[in-house]
């Protein structure tokens, strides 16, 4: 019954908001009817459905805004443009255009060269706000294609410090090698900083664009690191294979732009606005393997499981972005718990002929995840030999290392684990999650406790403000019973982070030895909360019975 009361309620407010005063209409009943329908199929994820019924609808109504904005929103979240634009233009009509509706505008200007469209489109961008903060860069390019101002300069002029400053950079390198400013233009994206994954995609399109101008040197000299797409693009030089994805266009430029936007607010965990700007980048360059990457990942993170599993698989294998794609179906796959079949496709990946280190370390991190140590310690190892074979010994990561000794460890094979934990140390002395991870496995064993407070004391120096580390210094003077340094570490890494059970476990047992029974308990009462497993009957243990022998941490 309560069901059938939601659906009449709906349906009944439906009607109020699209009869007329008098009499309803006929076609006023049709556009009701496509109207829910689409409606129903949009809230089902059916958008082959609920495009033509929005359209539909549309039709039969076109004065009427509710309809015209959820056309708008489902025809973007479909990628169609055709029905996009038609609702854009009712809504503009009654000046009801929502911010993100107006970018559609420049992409639709752009696609036709109609830059003196796209200028008042940018101009009302900015006069509404919201997305004003890309409209320098967004004029730049219409700069560059119109001919009438210098785009260099637009872009130079961005303050520095300033939210539009921060994607600048690349899209000023961009239009100088557009431009035939070569010399320039890599000059610029190489300022920019090989280190900087965001910056990778600028990288690519670089080194698409001199491929594309017979500059094979020139692209290769881009394509330098370990970055799993920046291997894929090189093989694929080295091999005189096509590379796509060069940025010399507005439309692409835009596209660019706004897949740059979406990653940034899906790491700040934004995401409807994010998937909303990832297929509007879509509708701007719909042959971009990044770009649909991006969607996917937006998708994904708006737990689209469905569509997201379809945009994943639709990046071909041949991209340069194949592997991340791989990356992104068995994470998903995994999260819907479906985990024979991440795995199954993580096999699969590893033994097809393009197969990246990073498709080994993803099967790993499976098994490590179902707490299969030994079989990830097996996968890990069989990563280090396909390393060497692509890279020569000497540069295996060092971060593969210490997930092989990781694995070793936690699977009971310490020696062998300690030598790849000290291999990663070797490798990358100056990495503090290296130091770290052997110091406290050492820690754990009561093993050398002057040689891993060594190594923990310099993680501590480079990274100081580390829970974790921090944490690790703590434990490291515990166990040497000094605990009035032991203690101020300890509250110190339980500040950072008070949600680790592990860290309010540690502090609880100084507590206990420095005779502060009553906040150790405390403490112990804390840690219970996030605890599962065996810390969880330890830790009722010890707040019931206190910190003995067969109670205590490792």
């Amino acid at each position: 019954m309560v069901r059938i009361i939601r659906i009449c309620s709906l349906v009944l407010a439906l009607a109020l908001a699209f009869a007329s005063p008098a009499q309803a209409r006929r076609d006023s009943v049709s556009a009701l009817g496509a109207y829910v329908q689409a409606r129903v199929a949009d809230g089902a994820g059916q958008s082959e459905i609920a495009v033509p019924a929005y359209a539909a609808a549309l039709t039969a109504e076109p004065g009427n805004q509710l309809i015209a904005l959820r056309a708008y929103r489902e025809a973007v979240d479909a990628g169609d443009k055709t029905l996009a634009l038609r609702a854009v233009r009712q809504l503009q009509a009654a000046d009801a255009l929502p911010a993100d509706a107006r970018l559609l505008i420049v992409i639709d200007a752009m696609g036709v060269n109609d830059w003196k469209a796209a200028r008042l489109a940018l101009d009302r961008i900015e006069e509404q706000g919201g997305y004003d903060f890309l409209v320098p860069i967004l004029r730049a390019w219409t700069q560059f294609a119109a001919r009438d101002a210098d785009p260099v300069a637009t872009l130079t002029a961005i303050p520095r410090g300033s939210l539009t400053s921060s994607y600048a950079g690349e899209h000023r390198a961009l239009i100088l090698i557009a431009s035939g400013k070569r010399a320039e233009g890599v000059a610029a994206i190489k300022a920019l900083g090989a280190s900087d994954a965001r910056m990778v995609p600028a990288r690519l399109a670089t080194a698409a664009k001199l491929y594309a101008l017979k500059d094979k040197d020139g692209a290769l000299d881009l394509l330098q690191g370990n970055d799993v797409a920046i291997t894929a693009a090189r093989q694929l030089v080295e091999a005189g294979k096509p590379l796509t994805g060069a940025i010399d266009t507005p439309a692409r430029g835009m596209g660019a732009l706004l897949a740059r936007v979406a990653g940034d607010l899906m790491r700040d965990r934004v995401s409807p606005v994010a998937l909303s700007l990832a297929r509007l980048a879509r509708i701007a360059d719909p042959k971009s393997d990044q770009l649909a990457l991006v969607e996917a990942e937006a998708l994904d993170a708006n737990q689209r499981d469905g569509a997201a599993l379809a945009a994943f698989r639709a990046i071909p294998v041949w991209s340069p972005f194949a592997a991340e794609a791989r990356n992104g179906m068995v994470a998903l796959l995994q999260r819907t718990g479906r985990f024979d079949d991440a795995v199954a496709l993580a096999r699969t990946a590893i033994s097809a002929p393009g197969a990246a280190l990073i498709d080994y370390v993803r099967l790993g991190e499976l098994h490590i995840r179902a707490d299969q140590q030994a079989e990830a310690a097996k996968v890990f190892g069989t990563a280090i030999e396909f390393a060497r074979g692509k890279e020569g010994n000497g540069n295996v990561p060092w971060g593969l290392w210490q997930l092989y000794g990781s694995a070793l460890e936690r699977s009971g094979s310490w020696d062998k684990g300690r030598e790849a934990l000290q291999r990663a140390v070797d490798l990358a002395p100056e990495q503090p999650g290296a130091l770290n991870h052997l110091g406290y496995a050492m820690l754990e064993r009561r093993e050398d406790i002057t040689k891993a407070m060594l190594l923990i004391t310099k993680a501590s120096a480079l990274r100081p403000d580390d829970a974790a580390i921090t944490d690790s210094l703590g434990w490291a003077h515990f166990l040497q019973g000094n605990f009035a340094k032991a203690i101020p570490l300890l509250e110190r890494a339980v500040e950072i982070d008070g949600v680790e059970p592990i860290l309010s476990e540690h502090l609880g047992d100084a507590y206990w030895k420095a005779g502060r029974r009553v906040d150790a308990r405390y403490a112990w009462a804390a840690a219970r909360v996030n605890a599962d497993g065996e810390t969880l009957v330890r830790l009722v243990r010890k707040i019931d019975f206190g910190l003995t022998a067969e109670t205590a941490s490792r």
